[in-house]
């Protein structure tokens, strides 16, 4: 934990640092389909063909109805005409909680002959609660720091005058792709259309991680009154 610490005319000041790891606690899996028949809302996990076998592959890996939501249907229609027959583009996000699963997941999603992993959204459900322990830890560590410097220099701590904050994150372990996407989740686009291994044997590379940590750094620095130590 590096710290820094500085008296100048009655203050104290203290700064210090803290470097943590989060791992993803999920991650949801947005999945491309090109179906031959288009619905609406949740009539298509059923009633088009295509959706509804990604829907039984997943299954049958343990992955829950709960966790399939369609984000968007895009129709392809040929003379203006739109019916149950039209094809259509599906854009469903699979939420993953079995991390240990999710090699086996993406495995077969590769041999779903119309469907492309798109991007892969990291989540992080606890990430708020951890940063604000971290926060706390080291504004407890600043006071302890204060009273030792004031110690040294003869004064007593008299209380505080201003306190700031600063975090920051960086990928851990070189893992690829993707940046921060704001809130609690890590963004990792995937290769465009075309690019994806679907035609390739299940036996060949994903190409990506599975599995995902950032780290996340914290700085605070807190600045202290002082007054002269009480005359022995």
């Amino acid at each position: 934990m590096p710290e820094r610490a500085a008296a100048e005319s009655g203050i104290i000041v203290v700064e210090l640092s803290a470097e943590h790891e989060l791992e993803a606690d999920h991650v949801d899996a947005v999945v491309e389909v090109k179906a031959s028949s288009f619905f609406t809302g949740n009539a298509a996990f059923a009633n088009a063909r295509e959706v509804a076998t990604l829907v039984r592959a997943m299954e049958d890996l343990g992955v829950q109805a709960s966790a399939f939501t369609l984000q968007s249907v895009q129709a392809e229609t040929t003379e203006g005409l739109l019916t149950r027959s039209s094809s259509a583009l599906y854009l469903v996000r699979i939420r993953l909680v079995d991390m240990a699963r999710v090699g086996d997941v993406l495995a077969a999603l590769s041999g779903l002959k119309q469907a492309t992993l798109r991007e892969l959204r990291w989540g992080y459900t606890h990430e708020a609660e951890a940063r604000q322990d971290w926060l706390e830890a080291l504004a407890r560590e600043s006071v302890k720091k204060a009273r030792r410097v004031a110690a040294g220099l003869g004064v007593t701590v008299a209380g505080l005058h201003r306190f700031s904050e600063r975090t920051w994150e960086s990928q851990a372990f070189g893992a690829r792709g993707g940046g921060y996407g704001g809130g609690t989740e890590d963004v990792m686009p995937m290769a465009p259309s075309g690019s994806y291994g679907l035609k390739q044997p299940r036996t060949a590379t994903l190409g990506f991680p599975v599995s995902h940590r950032k780290k996340v750094h914290v700085m605070a620095t807190a600045e202290f009154q002082t007054h002269p130590a009480p005359a022995a």
